[in-house]
């Protein structure tokens, strides 16, 4: 994840939104816990960030909401927070706009962890997933799935960096609670934009 963060959370383009109160600076400064892997500092300080902004409707708030889930699953891995209590933190969250890691996208035929795959479903539905863990990979913190509300050609984004949002839907934690894995993510009318190098 460490080596990933610089790819991860890039410069945001600023979006107009009315009634945005998180800033860039607010959304650096959760970085640096990431990076070192203090998730409970980052779930301290994005827990603050979100009550205290209720009313913002930028594309920063989605990221600290990303954050905010992500970093409380770091903690379920060391044993710092409930499996019942990341339940109950991360469904607040459902039905809000979330903005998840830049990925590089790969072929579906490759493996790879924190990039981003598209597959057909069942149902016969292009679906994009990312398997994001810890930074030894030891844990997979979520493994996250996008219906994208636009058709996605997905030769448009193999070899490049990818960022993914949309609404969460849903959240299924490990039934085991165990600590390999801790949740799925289910994103609705999902988004895949092109990060351009800056």
């Amino acid at each position: 994840m460490k080596s990933s963060l610089r790819v991860l959370f890039p410069l945001i383009i600023a979006t107009t939104s009315y009634g945005q109160v998180i800033t860039h600076d607010d959304f650096k400064a959760i970085i640096p816990f990431l990076e070192k892997e203090d998730f409970k500092g980052a779930f301290t300080k994005t827990n603050k960030l979100l009550n205290s902004t209720r009313n913002d409707t930028s594309e920063l708030r989605g990221i600290v909401t990303y954050m905010n889930i992500f970093s409380a699953a770091g903690m379920v891995t060391l044993g710092q927070m409930t499996y019942n209590d990341f339940s109950k933190n991360a469904n607040k969250y459902l039905g809000q706009h979330i903005v998840m890691s830049a990925h590089p996208c790969i072929d579906s035929s490759a493996k790879g962890w924190n990039s981003l795959q598209f597959s057909t479903t069942d149902e016969g539905k292009l679906q994009g997933m990312t398997v994001t863990p810890n930074n030894a990979n030891t844990h997979i913190l979520f493994f996250e799935y996008f219906d994208y509300y636009d058709t996605i050609i997905p030769s448009d984004f193999i070899g490049k960096n990818v960022r993914c949002g949309g609404i969460l839907q849903a959240v299924d934690t490990n039934p085991n609670k165990s600590k390999i894995w801790v949740a799925r993510l289910h994103i609705a009318n999902a988004f895949a934009r092109v990060m351009t190098p800056r």
